[in-house]
């Protein structure tokens, strides 16, 4: 082992050693090199055989340089002793987590640099760090030499030390005159540099088996002066970034100066990540104080909160960002700990003082603090929000505020790595994490597996790009008296998603039961409904089937409403039988417009679920998310989808219906059954038809299952009996409002229908009658309204538009929540404007228009008007005024002279873009969340026909 003290980083200056060649590599590596050069760095290891011995020849020294502890980048050199131990003996939770990491395609023995020179494999194929696509390179390697690293102090075997080695003695060999900042490098340099430097950390103090392998004086330098000092000047030296943006930088940056033993720039770094007090916009700044704040007043109306309270400010933006801060800050925190720094429990500077705290110590547990509250609102419990600044002018002005929580990602894990956390309260601290922060201890019990599916696809959390997924190298090792109590339950099926890993019980009516080797989550049903809410939900690939198969059993008919949010409206409702005690799947669609947009990923990681049934035990097992695929579900011929079908009738009249259902699958048959059929009613069970004589008046309900013994479909039925053929009449055609619009057509083709039955009252037969009856309550139904409304009166446009600039996206403005929205692309400058059309027939007028921009980004909507024309080439000015720069819906006015003028196309443009709240810089971006058209729909050539 060559343990020699590195020459020191001093101050601000740059010391550029220009070495001229790396050590040469032997040639029988560089042969391998070749060997594998082209050969597909992909291939896992699917198995490392551990072999005490080999691996205890390993030696690891432990070196203090300036104050420093070396290794001491992620992980010390008594934690890769105890996670060597654990994982040789495999205990756990070590091995699990080991076993898992194995499977990434960065642990595998034939990997290669993604950037060494195909010709020449000992020299890069670019010296030039300038570009995202270049980064690429940076972020594969990183975690390639990582893992290696510490695969080589694992097991022993050589061929993981030459893997490592190759890949930091390319970029070793970078040139430090060819580094050129491109767009988000700050945020994107941060953690590659961290593996990187640590892999250098563990190969340095680590002993080689072979000369050519050693770590050298002169792969210090080159590694110092070629890749640590100008990629931290570059890309990461900075403390004026975007809340995680301002950590992403300060992780790779103090990376490098532990490894360079730079006392200032450590120093500097630490006050970085506890206060930063010389950031210029505080509303923004990405430390402990401000970006987990302790909030004593509401920004938007200047109250006093008493007691403040803590609140993690970037949920104000989303969660998939709010979940990077917190791991950002564990990975920051672990290495202080790793160098035993305390700081001024106040200013956040570095401290020998005897008051002086750790990281996680720093402002009584702020981080802790934060994830607590960060896990409340993720897992789905009900979560107040302060209003809070999040952009300000250097005087404290605010110049944006944060009014609600993000919705985006709601309820996904797989952003959020902060687990070591849970370790070091409970076994360093001695903390009962159940009492001092419940929801983060909960959420340690439920997360995600460190191999878990999504969207389909395997995800290795090993291979993160935004880190973390190495906390468990860091585990003390008191945890082994855990062994694998804590550990998730592994996700083996991608189509499967066990609720019973995912739920949260709103109230106390669900519980996790064991049948065998089948666990699940029971809930007693009741008629106000039983609630409960399933988080990280992963469905299939957006371009796949949105069909989503629920497996359940019931032992009475039961509902079940799914939503987005604990008391929104349902976007589907599941009528389920009674299973009599056999598993079923009931399907159900997303039925969601915008998944191109990618919406589904940020909408349905958070399921709601209310179940309602009379003390009913429905049992739910999993969902799975190819039902597409794997499950056929019947499907019935007049399928009114989870609507209820009412069916008119009268007494003495026989009641037929066809309840046939289709199987894809054309080996299967389908076998009928209903719940709470009316007294005389018959089902044939073979074919679904249903037929009955009422002799009383009344409303009868029941549920109608078709079912291929796999799956399950079902159709809610209401039969409303009036006594005589006139009352029946009146039932059928009760949708019918003789004081509303109907667009001419549909009023025509039911006003037609109406008359017919009306004519054929006293002389149709019953049954030729009860057809008639069918068929007007088939056309009352469709109805089309000439001028639909939203709940707020403005005009629901989404169906009336023929076409638009929005595609499929329109649904998003009339959604009631502007986090949802048409990505700017859609108008690309210099096209700045959106246009409705309503089609050849249709023409509206307006007497106020409603734009809302998409959250937080004010300067999108802001400057815009609203124009009408009826060629799509002259335009008319509507409103007068612009759009405000404001959070909140604007309402634009038309002027007074247009309110009764018809047009066929409405256009929103922006015509005065703003400077966003962040920068002052102007994007020229038009991004709306929501907007309202309050006015009437009429139509251009006919006479609307009322009766």
């Amino acid at each position: 082992m060559h343990a020699r003290s590195v020459k020191v980083w001093c101050k601000r200056s740059i010391c550029l050693l220009l070495i001229a060649v790396l050590l040469p590599i032997t040639t029988a590596y560089a042969d391998e090199m070749k060997n594998v050069a082209a050969t597909s760095d992909t291939t896992a290891a699917d198995s490392t055989v551990l072999s005490s011995a080999q691996s205890d020849q390993v030696q690891i020294q432990e070196t203090i340089t300036n104050g420093f502890t070396h290794p001491g980048v992620n992980v010390t050199a008594e934690q890769l002793q105890t996670m060597r131990s654990m994982v040789q003996q495999k205990k756990e939770p070590w091995y699990s987590y080991y076993q898992a990491m194995l499977v990434s395609k960065s642990a595998s023995k034939t990997v290669t640099s993604s950037n060494q020179d195909s010709s020449d494999p000992s020299k890069p194929a670019s010296v030039a760090f300038n570009s995202q696509g270049f980064n690429s390179r940076y972020i594969a390697d990183g975690l390639k030499a990582y893992t290696q690293a510490i695969l080589y102090y694992t097991t022993g075997e050589a061929v993981y030390r030459a893997n490592a080695m190759h890949i930091i003695r390319i970029w070793s060999q970078m040139d430090p005159n060819q580094y050129v900042y491109f767009t988000d490098a700050h945020i994107h340099t941060g953690i590659p540099s961290n593996r990187m430097i640590a892999a250098a950390e563990i190969l340095r103090y680590t002993s080689s088996p072979t000369e050519e392998l050693v770590w050298t004086d002169n792969d210090t330098e080159q590694f110092t002066n070629n890749l640590i000092v100008p990629v931290t000047e570059t890309f990461m030296h900075t403390n004026n970034r975007f809340m995680n943006q301002h950590t992403y930088p300060l992780i790779g940056a103090m990376s490098g100066y532990i490894f360079t033993n730079n006392r200032e720039r450590y120093n500097e770094a630490v006050e970085w990540f506890t206060v930063n007090k010389t950031a210029v916009n505080q509303g923004f700044n990405g430390s402990i104080q401000q970006l987990f704040r302790l909030v004593d007043h509401n920004s938007a109306t200047g109250e006093a909160i008493n007691p403040p309270v803590v609140q993690h400010v970037e949920m104000g933006r989303d969660q998939a960002h709010g979940g990077g801060d917190l791991t950002n800050a564990t990975i920051i925190a672990r290495m202080m700990l790793s160098q035993s720094t305390k700081v001024d429990p106040v200013n956040g500077t570095v401290s020998t003082a005897s008051n002086a705290v750790g990281p996680y110590e720093f402002l009584n547990d702020r981080i802790l603090a934060a994830a607590d509250f960060f896990w409340k609102y993720m897992l789905g419990y009900d979560s107040d929000w302060i209003p809070v600044v999040y952009s300000s002018e250097p005087d404290g002005k605010a110049k944006g505020i944060y009014y609600r929580f993000s919705d985006s990602y709601r309820g996904r894990m797989n952003t959020a790595n902060f687990w070591g956390l849970y370790y070091y309260y409970t076994y360093v601290k001695g903390v009962d994490l159940k009492e001092k922060a419940h929801y983060y201890a909960e959420a340690f019990q439920k997360r995600i597996p460190p191999n878990f599916y999504h969207k389909g696809a395997l995800n290795i959390n090993w291979d993160n790009p935004d880190g973390g997924g190495d906390f468990w190298l860091s585990l003390p090792q008191e945890a082994v008296q855990e062994g694998s109590t804590n550990l998730p339950n592994s996700q083996t099926d991608a189509a499967i998603v066990e609720l019973e890993d995912r739920y949260i019980v709103l109230d106390a009516r669900s519980a996790t039961e064991h049948e065998g080797a089948t666990s699940f989550v029971r809930v007693q049903a009741v008629r106000e409904g039983s609630r409960l809410a399933f988080q990280n939900l992963s469905y299939a690939d957006r371009s796949g089937s949105r069909l989503i198969g629920l497996r359940f059993r019931s032992d009475k008919p039961a509902t079940i409403s799914l939503s987005k949010e604990k008391n929104s409206t349902p976007y589907h409702t599941l009528h389920l039988p009674n299973t009599e005690g056999q598993w079923r799947y009931i399907t159900y669609d997303m039925g969601i417009d915008h998944v191109s947009y990618g919406q589904l990923d940020n909408d349905y990681n958070l399921l709601y679920l209310t179940v309602v049934g009379d003390d009913a035990a429905v049992d739910l097992d999993h969902l799975n998310v190819r039902a597409g695929e794997q499950l056929s579900p019947p499907i019935f011929r007049s399928d009114s989808g989870s609507d209820t079908k009412v069916i008119p009738a009268f007494t003495g009249a026989p009641v037929t219906l066809d309840l046939a259902a289709d199987d894809s699958l054309a080996s299967d048959t389908v076998q009928y059954t209903a719940d709470q059929l009316p007294i005389g009613a018959v089902l044939d069970h073979q074919t679904g038809k249903l037929v009955w004589t009422p002799d009383t008046a009344g409303t009868y309900s029941f549920l109608v299952t078709a079912s291929d013994g796999v799956t399950v479909s079902t159709q809610p039925i209401r039969i409303a009996v009036e006594y005589s053929r006139e009352e029946a009449i009146g039932v059928a055609a009760a949708t019918y409002d003789p004081h509303t619009l109907y667009t001419t057509s549909s009023v025509r083709v039911f006003t037609d229908v109406y008359d017919a039955t009306v004519r054929s009252l006293n002389s149709d037969s019953d049954v030729q009658f009860f057809d008639r009856l069918i068929r007007l309550k088939q056309q009352a139904d469709q109805l089309e309204l000439l001028t639909p409304t939203l709940a707020d009166g403005s005009m629901d446009y989404s169906a009336a538009v023929t076409t638009s600039t929005f595609g499929t996206s329109i649904s998003m403005l009339i959604d009631d929540n502007n986090n949802t929205y048409p990505v700017y692309t859609l108008a690309r400058y210099p096209n700045l404007y959106h246009i409705l059309d309503f089609g050849p027939d249709y023409n509206i007028s307006a007497t106020r228009f409603g734009l809302q921009s998409r959250m937080n980004f004010v300067d999108r909507m802001a400057g815009s008007v609203i124009y009408g024309s009826n060629d799509r080439s002259s335009w008319t000015r509507l409103t007068p005024n612009e759009s405000k720069f404001t959070d909140e819906m604007d309402m634009l006015d038309v002027s007074a002279d247009q309110q009764n003028q018809r047009y066929r196309y409405i256009k929103i443009e922006m015509i005065h873009p703003q400077p966003d709240v962040l920068s002052g810089n102007t994007n020229n971006l038009l991004e709306l969340g929501e907007f309202r058209i309050y006015g009437i729909r009429h139509e251009v050539s006919h006479v609307q026909l009322q009766q």
